[in-house]
């Protein structure tokens, strides 16, 4: 088990977990959450809270659920580790994701 904060998942597949634990340096912080909404909140809670930085395989995903999912956005700083910067310090990938990302017209499905 990694060091890195990480959800684990109980269940008989990805989308069939009925039990959440995330687990910051291989110990449990919660004993247990029943879905994963809780869990990804609890897991960047934890970045923020143990202030550590997002594995750096995973940092522009990381940061892009952070900046445009959950909506955490502080006026500075990263967790992305990759030195300072002027400004508000967001991985370039998330950046040029979004741009693109959001040049796409929205078609709700009805």
């Amino acid at each position: 088990m990694p060091m890195t904060p990480i959800i684990i998942g109980l269940g008989n597949g990805v989308n069939q977990c009925s039990r959440y634990y995330v687990s910051v340096e291989r110990q449990l912080l919660k004993p247990e959450l029943n879905s994963s909404l809780p869990a990804f909140q609890v897991l960047f809670g934890a970045y923020f809270v143990f202030n550590l930085e997002y594995n750096s395989a995973l940092a522009a995903t990381l940061e892009y659920v952070q900046r445009d999912l959950l909506l955490i956005n502080p006026e500075s700083g990263s967790k992305t580790g990759k030195g300072p910067k002027k400004g508000v310090n967001v991985c370039p990938r998330v950046i040029t994701f979004l741009k693109r990302f959001s040049a796409f017209p929205f078609v709700p499905q009805t």
